[in-house]
């Protein structure tokens, strides 16, 4: 019954192949990988701005805890080694009262001290950019922060126009600087801002657009003036600190007519100076494919809108699909049929899909996933290999779990907020999880049916959890993916494919398993295993993986090590013993003999003398110039390690 279900569902599904097929001419964004990180919570590169803000408590979820710009760029050769391609940063703009997320502006031309300088910015974008790494923005055009009520009786609750409140300032000392402050042009706060109070229903279309999110001030984005300066302020920082796009919060919440105005002004701006890939994509947090999709392109006529839009339809869909492992796979499925109608042609292989994000629980932490890293990496694998431009949330490859906001926004460095021990740096390049996502990106890197490849959907159930199949093509290439999310055991049945009679096929995931296509051309039928994964390219293809370490003596961050104890790593590969050995270095530096395992794929230094010193901080470097023995591969990032010595 299974078997027959899956089959009647893929031959009604390769009759839509050509209809699902979409262009892949502008595949520049599409071939991207986004890792998303909250400065304040990154990395703290220069503990002297902390409280530039007087905001600074690092056990407060909701205090500024010491990321900044600094830090952020000491980790951009992790976030390279992990295989992301772009780095998706909080707002840098000043805030009301140091509110270390980002969106609740007050200057909009200033950048935030607790993060650092213009300079500083301009110089995280720079190494960014030298390391072949693009950086995104995080606006927000619909709100500042909260810093005007009403005195009138019931404000609060939303009054529809042309009814409204009498605006004034909390604090005449705290208000807006230009050009959003009060003059001769703007004489009153509701020339700038709506009136209307609070929204209280968010199914309401009118409520969404006027009302306030979240008591935020929300600006009067439908004046001609308010348009005139929101292109202005985010041309100022294309300029300014060399952005490559923008992520656009809270989308739903502002008219259609301002994005038809604006994004055609900030592509034309961008294009002049320079970014003619220059990417916007929206947040518009609904289920909705008709609403989320009406933002994309022309899809609304008119001028083109944004470019894309977070996936949020994907995302529940695959909560229920992976995380929870209660949904059918065909949830997915039927989403990207919507995608067909619901969004504009040119984004609708370019949605920027996702697990989890700062305003939700960590896939982790779902009372369903019970911390399962089975499904999790199954679900990467998902995010990897299918249709879309993958995002990953800073703390996923470490395996943070925390739960809604604020949870959800632990501290990678060593600081004190996280579910797990606190104080314990996070920057493990030898965690299993790292090593799995950085892996996929590898897979990325060498098929460009992963990256830019269309989609054609094989086996998909749809009476609950079990099959998922589809195979990524791009020119004669063909990538197939094949998931069972079920508990149980499922035969997959034979799936037609572009390759050769007789081809082998080799498993990504497990190098020892192998296929051979049939005479009819077709992948035979196969046994998949409860949460099985499998990913299967033609053995002709097959290239071997850029070499990692995959395991190291001392383990990352620990504590208390003896001065003398050897340096022990272990790589995905035997290594050329002279290219590695000049891309050591350890900070302190110390004197010491190099030793190899027989294979040659472990490397053992052991210290002289005294070793490091105690109590001492250290640093293990390998650069990315040391390369596998076959062939000569280099790493495709530089290795680091750190541990404490007693």
């Amino acid at each position: 019954m299974v078997v027959a279900r899956a089959l009647l569902f893929l031959g009604l599904l390769c009759l839509s192949e050509k209809a699902i097929a979409q262009s892949a001419s502008n595949g520049f964004w599409q071939g991207q990988s986004i890792y998303q990180v909250i400065t304040d919570r990154f990395a703290d590169g220069d503990p002297s701005n902390n409280d530039a803000d007087g905001n600074y408590n690092p056990l407060r979820p909701g205090g500024a805890h010491g990321g900044d710009f600094l830090g952020l760029e000491q980790k951009l050769d992790y976030i390279k080694a992990l295989g992301a391609t772009a780095i998706w940063i909080s707002p840098v703009v000043f805030n009301a009262r140091g509110e270390y997320h980002g969106y609740a502006a007050r200057d909009f031309f200033k950048i935030d001290p607790r993060w650092g300088t213009l300079e500083d910015l301009r110089h995280m974008v720079g190494a960014a950019h030298a390391r072949g790494l693009l950086v995104i923005d995080d606006i927000v055009v619909n709100h500042g922060a909260d810093l005007i009520y009403s005195t009138d009786p019931g404000y609060g609750s939303f009054r529809a126009p042309p009814d409204g409140y009498h605006l004034s300032y909390r604090d005449p000392a705290t208000t807006y600087p230009p050009p959003f402050d009060l003059n001769a042009t703007n004489t009153s706060l509701t020339n700038l801002f709506h009136n209307n109070g609070l929204i209280g229903n968010f199914r309401d279309p009118t409520q969404l657009v006027l009302g306030e999110l979240l008591g935020l001030d929300d600006f009067r984005t439908e004046t001609p003036y308010v348009r005139r300066q929101m292109a202005a302020i985010y041309q100022y920082w294309i300029e300014q600190a060399d952005f490559d796009g923008f992520r656009v919060d809270s989308v739903k919440h502002v008219e259609m007519g301002f994005w038809k105005q604006w994004c055609p002004a900030i592509h034309a701006f961008a294009t002049a100076h320079g970014k003619t890939n220059f990417f916007m994509f929206g947040e518009v947090l609904d289920r909705s494919d008709n609403l989320c999709g009406s933002f994309t392109g022309r899809k609304s006529a008119g001028a083109f809108a944004l470019d894309s839009v977070l996936d949020y339809p994907l995302y529940f869909a695959i909560q229920n699909v992976f995380a929870r492992a209660t949904g059918a796979p065909g949830e997915i499925e039927a989403h990207y049929q919507r995608v067909l109608g619901c969004y504009d042609p040119a984004a609708r292989m370019r949605l920027v899909t996702f697990l989890d994000n700062h305003d939700h629980p960590r896939f982790l932490s779902r009372d369903q996933a019970h911390n399962d890293g089975d499904r999790l990496k199954s679900a990467l694998v998902f995010l990897y290999t299918g249709r879309g431009i993958p995002c990953l949330y800073y703390g996923t490859e470490q395996a943070f779990n925390g739960g809604a906001d604020p949870a959800d926004r632990e501290d990678m460095f060593a600081g004190q907020f996280k579910d797990g021990p606190g104080g314990v740096d996070s920057f493990n390049m030898t965690h299993p999880l790292f090593q799995w996502v950085a892996r996929l990106n590898n897979f990325r890197r060498l098929y460009a049916p992963l990256r830019i490849g269309l989609q054609a959907p094989l086996c998909c159930e749809t009476n609950g959890p079990g099959l998922f199949a589809y195979a990524r093509r791009w020119n004669t290439e063909e990538v197939t993916v094949i998931f069972n999310t079920a508990l149980r055991p499922r035969m997959l049945p034979a799936c037609p494919t572009l390759r050769p009679a007789e081809s082998v096929l080799i498993n990504l995931l497990d190098t020892n398993e192998t296929v051979q296509v049939t005479p009819a051309r077709r992948i035979p039928a196969m046994p998949v295993p409860a949460g099985g994964v499998k990913i299967l390219i033609d053995t002709n293809l097959w290239h071997p993986l850029d070499p990692v370490v995959v395991e190291s003596s001392p383990a990352h961050d620990a504590r208390d090590v003896p001065g003398r104890d050897p340096i022990v790593l272990r790589f995905s590969a035997a290594m050329d013993t002279n290219s590695l050995q000049k891309a050591f270095s350890a900070d302190p530096p110390v004197s010491g003999a190099f030793s190899w395992s027989v294979a040659g794929d472990t490397m053992t230094f052991k210290p002289e003398g005294a070793g490091f010193p105690g109590g001492a901080d250290v640093r293990v470097r390998i650069a990315a110039s040391a390369a596998s023995a076959d062939g000569g591969r280099p790493l495709f990032a530089p290795y680091e390690l750190k541990f404490r010595t007693h």
